[in-house]
């Protein structure tokens, strides 16, 4: 869309690259949007100013907002932020939580990082009404049948007639539409026929609509409930998924390690603190217990992944502002000290979490990027003077090929390129003399060897004298005819010409 805005005044390229670079920052706006309709619903203005100081050093500091972080997580965060500020209405007005079940509801059509967000959410708010009753009757239908709603839409608009019956547990598909459908459906109907009933017969009517939702995912796609990296073959699992730094556990990451755990974890753990104090303080506990909720997911999700750290961070504004603002007010009411905000503001802060580990154990110093250095100009030169292709490469290559150059790859880091990666796998691990059928079979005319690959080493270990090992040692097989020009340091991508079998 904002591609096609820019190609109105400017050539087409140039408005690529403009909205390549202007839509992560703009993104941040759904989020800072959530941010203000947190703080509109619980405190008003004093809590606005200290959200926002609060989430300077956490949002401007990462990457998924930065001109050219083109990918699905910046609309997520939005998404997210959104559907937390509007949960956050105390009174769970209908209009709330319609914002609310919209938001889940795109999430859920945009990925399955937030699926574990979603449930929270969806629990906290059936609970609500399993305590409150008819005092959120109106909001909690409002909140069911427009999560069922949309995300009817969502599928229906988005996955092809052809794929409605396919259950696909990595992006929506009907298993995620029947699920919201029939939790959001039957919490519309629950809250519209138990509302007035003592709380016993609503959580039972929650409990009802939990199994309903059991039964889906165990007859229709039980394969969802198990762990999603158990179906990957074990090449591509123990040497591709497990060398993706985003997807190792928080405490398999390689040295310099300490600073990064503390600024991922730092002020999430801080958060999460401050809701369960909120909670045992018995004030406001509707909204510390969601906080709780949530925040005590995002640590145990970023446990077993990395990358959910960023969701962690973002969960952890609110109830840090809160908590800043809190003392903020009582300093002077209680005639105490007027800057002991400051202190809360600090541990607020990612960064400086970082910043005792890093003193204690400084970070490494950081390495030329292996991908760069690969696709040094004699090697940009020699794929240019080759009619394009299919390239084998080391996977980290892949989208720096695809982009930089007219040719095509055989794997890329991209989940959905299992059969890409594991042929890719299968063909570095074969002896030398073995590997021309494969590639013959995948219609493979180039191979690229990174001299500076990280898979180089872990072949050369598992593998030593398979066709990467010993092509990474300087032995050429007679199948492979180098592409001039040969570069003579030790990093540039080296091109070979895949030559037929007379």
């Amino acid at each position: 869309m904002l591609t096609g805005l820019f190609d109105l005044f400017l050539p087409q390229d140039t408005a690529l690259a403009w909205a390549i670079s202007v839509w992560p920052p703009l993104s941040m706006l759904f989020v800072l949007g959530g941010l203000v309709l947190a703080a509109r619903n619980l405190d008003g203005g004093r809590l606005l100013v200290f959200t926002f100081i609060v989430a300077l050093p956490v949002l401007f500091a990462h990457f998924r907002f930065l001109s050219g972080a083109l990918d699905h997580h910046n609309l997520q965060f939005g998404f997210l932020a959104i559907a937390v500020g509007a949960s956050l209405d105390r009174q769970a007005a209908p209009k709330n939580m319609v914002l609310s079940a919209v938001m889940l509801a795109l999430s859920v059509a945009v990925g399955i990082e937030l699926y574990p967000f979603v449930a929270v959410i969806c629990g906290f708010h059936a609970l609500d009404w399993a305590a409150r009753g008819t005092e959120v009757r109106r909001g909690t239908i409002a909140f069911g049948v427009t999560l069922a709603g949309t995300t009817a839409a969502c599928f229906f608009a988005t996955v092809p007639p052809a794929l409605w019956s396919r259950v696909y547990c990595d992006s929506f598909s009907i298993i995620s539409f029947l699920a919201l459908a029939i939790g959001g459906g039957g919490l519309a109907l629950a809250a519209a026929f138990l509302s007035g009933r003592s709380m016993r017969i609503r959580l039972a009517g929650l409990a009802g609509i939990g199994l309903a939702c059991g039964v889906v995912f165990i007859f229709q796609g039980p394969q969802c409930l198990a762990n999603p990296i158990d179906v990957l073959a074990p090449d591509v699992r123990e040497i591709w998924f497990n060398s993706i730094t985003e997807a190792r556990p928080m405490f398999a990451q390689d040295g310099g390690r300490w600073p990064f755990i503390a600024y991922a974890m730092g002020t999430s753990v801080v958060a999460l603190g401050v809701s369960i104090y909120g909670i045992i303080r018995r004030r406001d506990i509707r909204t510390w217990s969601l906080f709780a909720l949530l925040l005590t997911m995002a640590l145990v999700l970023m446990l077993y992944q990395v990358r959910f750290y960023a969701f962690g961070s973002l969960l952890a504004i609110v109830p840090c502002a809160l908590w800043v603002s809190d003392v903020h007010a009582r300093g002077p009411e209680e005639g105490g000290n007027r800057v002991a905000y400051l202190l809360p503001l600090v541990l607020a802060n990612p960064a400086l979490w970082a910043l005792p580990p890093t003193l204690i154990a400084p970070l490494p110093q950081d390495k030329p990027s292996e991908e760069l250095a690969c696709l040094s100009d004699q090697a940009l030169a020699a794929l240019s003077s080759v009619p394009p292709g299919m390239i084998l490469s080391d996977a980290n290559i892949g989208s720096y090929l695809l982009n930089e150059t007219p040719h095509s790859v055989m794997s890329a880091n991209y989940h959905r390129d299992t059969a890409g990666i594991g042929a890719s796998l299968e063909a570095f691990g074969l002896p030398p003399a073995e590997v021309p059928a494969l590639l013959a079979k995948n219609q493979v005319d180039y191979v690229l060897l990174c001299p500076g690959a990280p898979e180089n080493k872990t072949f050369t270990a598992l593998r030593p004298d398979g066709f990467l090992a010993r092509l990474a040692a300087g032995e050429v097989p007679g199948w492979l005819r180098p592409v001039e020009p040969m570069p003579q340091d030790e990093t540039s991508g080296r091109l070979y010409k895949v030559v037929p079998a007379s």
